[in-house]
Parts: structure tokens; C-alpha cells; sequence
């Protein structure tokens, strides 16, 4: 049997596979990678408070594998550190070095919307998925 219209029946095959593939990612978890921050400039005191956590994949041992670089700010920005990341069924995990309360474990869970959890010495925080404070001059925020 001879197709007419080959090229219709092959956009219509195209765009039933990618259907199926965009219901199927709807589905999958939010990747890990990316920038989780709400790193503020306080403008009445001309300070920086906030936290940012940039998570980052790598090739470790044949399988992939996350860090992720830390950097706290209580009024001036401190060094940013890299820490590994622990990946949990049920979330993540790390320990860095905060300038006041010294080593600090944080546990938590990403989602579409960012990352939250608990950092034992500091109590919950929620940090919204979206782009570094240090790129604000790029983009005109």
C-alpha cells in the first residue's frame, strides 16, 4: 500500500513522539544542577546578606556524581567553598563552614522551585531556583 501523503503521516508520528516525550519529562525529577540563591543586597545598610548554593554534576568513578559551591554572606560576601553533595531517595546533603557557626550540615530537597531544608545551626531556609546574585549586572536586574 502506497501512502499519499507520506509526509503528513511523518509529522504526525513526529509530533505524537514528542508528546509522549514531554509528558515523560513532566514527569522526571527537577535536575539538581543549577543556582539556588536568595543573596540580597541590603541597600538601607549597604550590606549583602543571604546564601547561595551552585550545584554543579562531574564524572566520578564511571557515574555522576554532584558538588556544590557554598558561599554565605552576613554583611560582606565570604569565600565560596566547594563541597561534595550527598544524594539521598528523599534529598540532599553537606557540610561547609559558615564564618559565625563554624562546620554546618545542611539536609534538604530540591524541587521545581528550589531548594529547602534545614541547616542545623541556622534553621530553615529556602532558596529559590534561578539565576547568581553575581550575575545581576548581565542581565539588568
Amino acid at each position: 500500500m502506497q501512502l499519499r501523503q507520506p509526509s503528513l503521516t511523518l509529522m504526525a508520528m513526529t509530533f505524537a513522539l514528542l508528546g509522549s516525550s514531554l509528558i515523560c519529562a513532566s514527569a522526571d525529577a527537577p535536575k539538581l544542577q543549577g543556582v539556588y540563591s536568595n543573596m540580597e543586597p541590603s541597600v538601607e545598610q549597604g550590606e549583602l546578606i543571604g546564601i547561595e548554593v551552585f550545584i554543579l554534576p562531574h564524572v566520578r568513578d564511571d557515574e555522576v556524581a554532584y558538588v556544590a559551591l557554598i558561599q554565605f554572606a552576613d554583611g560582606l560576601p565570604m569565600r565560596p567553598q566547594l563541597v561534595d553533595l550527598a544524594i539521598q531517595d528523599d534529598g540532599i546533603s553537606f557540610s561547609a563552614v559558615h564564618p559565625v557557626e563554624g562546620e554546618i550540615e545542611f539536609k534538604g530537597s530540591i524541587d521545581m522551585e528550589g531548594l529547602t531544608g534545614r541547616f542545623d545551626a541556622l534553621g530553615e531556609v529556602s532558596l529559590p531556583r534561578g539565576e547568581s546574585i553575581w550575575q545581576w549586572g548581565a542581565s539588568g536586574r
